[in-house]
């Protein structure tokens, strides 16, 4: 994309600092270009948002993330670098395991019943605290560095209800692209060796990790899903793997805590209602394929087999949704509500019900407790709505211009609402843009632009500060259309932390045609 700058000098005056960082795991100098800031706030931005997007937290059975927690926390007490970590389980059942950076840690439903042993457990713990605590993640970061939460800015920000408009735009990018990145079979092995180190250390038979990957060799061997495809993408299961385990268990002290029966015995209610979740994803397969009486018949079973579970009454919810059957889809809802509190998805489908029922006020509380849950474009256009009948077109721009972000429809409702509550005149074109900024996977400094109005907006004016230098003007030639998001490619390398001083504002733009 060509643009002019109108200066003679440089944007960004400040050079680039290379920092080469000892890895508190293996003892080498890595060569890094995010800080620990940067993992920290990474880990805590994306942590909540990336389970509610796979999801939920699975709190059927309490026992379940207590036993998972405690297990972590005993190898993250041995690991070689302190971190705020944290475990939990998400409500999925693809067998995987994530880590953030920062020591953020998941593990899927669908893996712990794959396991047979806490000694298997320890195993794919260590092997995630090793990605986070040895900086895998940073490490992949520096080399193949994007638009990231620790440098996008954005010019509409957060309204008086505390709404983060930073963190929904970022959370399905940002922590999606780190948690399903292949972190190379050098990474793994090394979160292999270190991973059984810590499970040494803790009292756990190292074993259990030359199990865990016999498992995942078993699993890709018969893996024919898409959901298991992903998971071996970013986990690449190998018979290498397994040798090269049981090479570090033969070094490592022998013996230590299996704990098979303590596992099966606090496993016990996953494994008895496996049958369940099965006939559940069975049922939203079916759903999928137009098949809501064969959707009906299995997400029956699977309440029956377990009444407790929220997530059986989300797909009943949309089931009846499908049909056009409002009342007994937001009957769904709200028992699976009941059940989990703390899922956003039963909150948006149940405001949008409320919407179309004309109950506007239960719709706008359950649009704001979902976004407060995890931001979605249509919760976020109700909220819009709601702000522009109450005359609050401040609140309503912030919004709709968050909405007006997605690929859909949805989005262009947003983007025809946002130009609507736009004052007419030129001077508050800016309103209509969305400017963020951040690093390019060359690590150079990038702009990028979204018009979020439903007209062609032209002669666009960017102010830049760099630090507390002098504001200089960036105008860009071409025109946007109605959605359209353009990258503007400065070439200027910097680190994570440089592009963090850097402000950029819109100052003006104009309607093309008017």
């Amino acid at each position: 994309m060509q643009f002019l700058l109108k200066s003679s000098g440089s944007f960004f005056l400040v050079l680039l600092l290379s920092a080469c960082v000892q890895n508190p795991v293996t003892g080498e100098s890595n060569f890094l270009l995010v800080s620990e800031d940067w993992e920290l706030q990474v880990g805590a931005q994306q942590y909540a948002p990336l389970r509610q997007q796979q999801g939920g937290d699975y709190i059927t059975d309490a026992k379940v993330t207590a036993y998972v927690r405690a297990v972590g926390n005993k190898l993250a007490a041995v690991s070689d670098r302190k971190l705020p970590y944290e475990f939990n389980v998400i409500n999925d059942s693809t067998p995987n395991a994530w880590a953030l950076p920062g020591g953020k840690i998941s593990i899927n439903r669908g893996l712990l019943v794959e396991l047979n042993s806490e000694a298997e457990l320890a195993a794919v713990l260590g092997h995630e605290i090793v990605h986070a605590a040895a900086k895998h993640g940073a490490r992949g970061q520096t080399r193949n560095l994007g638009l990231q939460a620790g440098v996008v800015t954005a010019t509409l920000l957060a309204d008086s209800q505390g709404y983060n408009a930073q963190v929904a735009q970022m959370a399905s990018s940002v922590g999606s692209q780190l948690i399903n990145s292949q972190y190379g079979q050098g990474a793994e092995l090394e979160s292999d060796l270190f991973g059984m180190e810590y499970m040494s250390r803790a009292g756990y038979d190292p074993q259990g990790a030359v199990e865990l990957q016999q498992t995942f060799v078993r699993l890709s061997q018969g893996s024919g899903s898409n959901a298991l495809e992903r998971l071996f993408a970013s986990h690449p299961p190998s018979q290498k793997r397994v040798d090269e385990n049981r090479a570090t268990a033969a070094r490592l002290p022998q013996g230590g805590f299996k704990g098979v029966q303590e596992y099966r015995r606090t496993m016990a209610t996953l494994f008895n209602t496996r049958e369940a979740y099965e006939a559940a994803d069975q049922a939203r397969l079916a759903l999928q394929q137009g098949d809501t009486r064969k959707a009906s018949s299995l997400v029956q079973t699977a309440i029956r087999i377990e009444p407790r579970e929220s997530l059986f009454q989300s797909i009943a919810g949309d089931i009846a949704l499908s049909q056009n059957n409002m009342n007994a889809a937001k009957q769904a809802y709200t028992k699976a509500i009941s059940l989990n509190g703390n899922y956003f998805y039963n909150f948006v489908q149940r405001g949008s019900i409320s919407e179309a029922q004309r109950d506007n006020n239960a719709a706008r509380a359950d649009y704001a407790r979902s976004v407060s849950l995890l931001p979605t474009a249509n919760a976020q256009l109700g909220l819009g709505k709601y702000a522009e009948a109450r005359g609050d077109t401040q609140v309503a721009r912030r919004f709709y211009s968050m909405a007006a972000q997605a690929d859909n429809n949805v989005g262009v409702k947003a983007r025809q609402a946002l130009l609507r509550v736009q004052p007419d005149n030129n001077s508050s074109r800016e309103t209509a843009l969305m400017v963020t900024q951040g690093l390019t996977r060359k690590g150079t400094f990038a702009i990028q632009i979204v018009n979020q109005t439903s007209q062609q907006i032209g002669n666009i004016r960017l102010g830049v500060t760099v630090a507390n230098s002098q504001q200089r003007t960036l105008s860009v030639r071409q025109q946007l259309r109605p959605g359209e998001k353009r990258l503007i490619e400065t070439g200027q390398k910097l680190t994570s932390a440089q592009a963090n001083r850097v402000k950029v504002v819109v100052l003006g733009a104009d309607v093309v045609g008017r």
